[in-house]
């Protein structure tokens, strides 16, 4: 009996070799991991072995108390210090004005002398610069900045196996910040580029695979050459001139063009469109779609599969019927029920003989609607499957009508499934 209460009080997890206690401290916030010094002697400094490290201070607050700041800067200095022997694999910071800028300098030089492979900085001081090492950092494969400042990519930036890269509330001062920062990383995958500043953004790069410009203001020139590009999301205004070449490779596209006035455009938008006409995936705004139709000609999509035209500020454009004309092999259609008006009299070719997939949203029980429907399942000879999105104030007994209505419609596929919600 002695020896079995003996061994109920062996700590096993102390005993555990400090490889697998610093594992199990990886699932732990940095606070939790390093709270766990006070347990024992034996548990002091294992917090040290911890590899990913996330230090973030909300400073949403006016009455932060000055004792609090000093409490994290030292918490992040003490951390800092006892992995002066270990690799930081990821090392991500968030704060605001009211911490020391030369402590945060020196935050993400330590981490970066450490072989920090993940960086992610969220941090808003004024006057603030990066340090230069960082610029030439060999071991980081993601960086992600959010910060209010002006970003000044210096000459000699090489950063060889960074693959992901994120920019967020930056402003690049130069003309060719952008492409310098870009060309430099060699083994980029991912960019995402979030309400920046440029006047001009030039992204010519073989290996890059996600394009991401969102809310970017583009006082010059969009030049984008990239031909291995698998996805392309853009949202935000006309820029001044478009240049989109060797973008073979594209399978998705979501663009969403905003605040835009259509006087104008017309060359603007034949060259945005036609550079990204090789889609697999095209998924448009109701202004995008408007935009699209000021093209002189109208861009031809020749491996367009799969079309999604969603309403945006209740705009609803018309201009469906075009796009079907000229996509011979387009395989599903979603679409906004007031996006179509004029039914085609000659059927195109993707619904006689391509389409499998129809959503129609905002359907109403009116006739126009119904009769929208019944085009489709009059002429789609392989449709599988027609997704009816009624609008919200339809009771269930309306939405009951419009399913007996449409089952009693010809239909020219006969293995179509109709669903109304």
């Amino acid at each position: 009996m002695a020896t079995q209460v003996k061994m109920e009080n062996v700590d096993r997890i102390s005993n555990l070799p400090d490889s697998i206690l610093g594992y199990i401290l990886s699932f732990l916030s940095t606070k939790e991991a390093v709270a766990t010094s006070i347990l024992s002697s034996k548990w002091r400094y294992l917090f040290a072995l911890v590899s990913n490290l996330d230090f973030e201070l909300d400073e949403s607050s006016q009455m932060l108390k000055i004792s609090t700041i000093k409490s994290f800067m030292c918490f992040v200095d003490r951390v800092l210090f006892f992995h002066n022997t270990v690799n930081i694999n990821a090392f991500r910071l968030r704060c605001g004005k009211r911490v020391d800028s030369d402590r945060v300098y020196g935050w993400i030089s330590a981490a970066i002398w450490r072989g920090v492979k993940h960086l992610g900085l969220s941090i808003s001081l004024d006057n603030f610069t990066l340090p230069g090492v960082l610029f030439t950092c060999t071991t980081l494969i993601t960086l992600k900045l959010e910060t209010n400042l002006v970003l000044n990519v210096p000459k000699d930036v090489c950063l060889p196996n960074l693959k992901i890269l994120h920019l967020k509330s930056i402003m690049f001062p130069n003309d060719d910040s952008v492409e310098s920062l870009v060309s430099s990383c060699i083994s980029l995958v991912e960019l995402i580029i979030c309400n920046c500043s440029t006047k001009k953004c030039n992204i010519s790069h073989n290996s890059l695979k996600v394009l991401e410009i969102i809310r970017s203001v583009l006082y010059g020139s969009l030049v984008i050459d990239t031909p291995v590009l698998a996805y392309f999301n853009y949202t935000y205004s006309v820029a001044r001139e478009y240049s989109l070449k060797n973008l073979q490779s594209l399978i998705r596209a979501d663009i969403a063009f905003l605040n835009i006035r259509f006087d104008g455009h017309q060359t603007k938008a034949t060259a945005f469109f036609e550079g990204i006409s090789n889609v697999n995936i095209l998924v448009l705004s109701s202004t995008s779609l408007k935009l699209l139709k000021c093209c002189e000609p109208l861009p031809i999509f020749p491996k367009l599969l799969h079309l999604n035209l969603y309403c945006d500020y209740h705009n609803f454009e018309r201009g469906v019927a075009n796009l079907l004309t000229d996509s011979g092999r387009l395989q599903s259609l979603f679409f906004y029920q007031e996006a179509l008006t004029n039914l085609p009299e000659r059927v195109p070719h993707c619904i006689l003989y391509q389409l499998k997939v129809i959503e129609i949203s905002g359907f109403m029980t009116n006739k126009d609607c119904i009769g929208k429907a019944k085009y489709f399942l009059e002429n789609a000879t392989v449709l599988m499957k027609l997704i009816i999105r009624t609008v919200p104030f339809l009771s269930e007994e309306q939405k009951l009508r419009i399913y007996q209505q449409l089952m009693a419609s010809p239909s020219k596929s006969k293995q179509c499934c109709i669903l109304v919600v």
